[in-house]
């Protein structure tokens, strides 16, 4: 469903179509004004488009680099659930050692037990 959400950005109101909540469009409105704005006062000889576009160009940086944490994020819990998989393989094999042990030690205090008695 398309949400009609008016937002003012650097002075001029704009008419959105957005399917995100309006409080949502509206907070992302207020954060690009006020950044827009400060680099306008920052700046006396940057013009509205100079600015939209350097805040484009930070959008598009602050994006990849998400991106990339997320790979690398991704990347390492691969590693995570491999590391666990190795480690739930090698807890089984001690399993079945240790219980292959305490046969062994069975026997052999069964066997003890029989010389005992001879």
């Amino acid at each position: 469903m398309e949400n009609k959400v008016k937002v003012r950005i650097i002075g001029r109101e704009y008419t959105l179509g957005t399917d995100n909540s309006p409080e949502y469009t509206q907070n992302l409105a207020e954060e690009l004004d006020a950044k827009m704005n400060a680099m306008l006062s920052e700046s006396g000889s940057l013009s509205g488009i100079d600015v939209a576009i350097l805040c484009a160009l930070d959008a598009m940086d602050e994006s990849h680099r998400a991106g990339a944490n997320a790979d690398n994020i991704r990347l390492q819990l691969g590693e995570y659930v491999a590391a666990a998989d190795r480690a739930q393989s090698s807890a089984e094999v001690y399993k079945k050692e240790i219980s292959s042990l305490k046969k062994r030690i069975e026997e052999l205090e069964d066997r003890l037990g029989q010389k005992s008695l001879i």
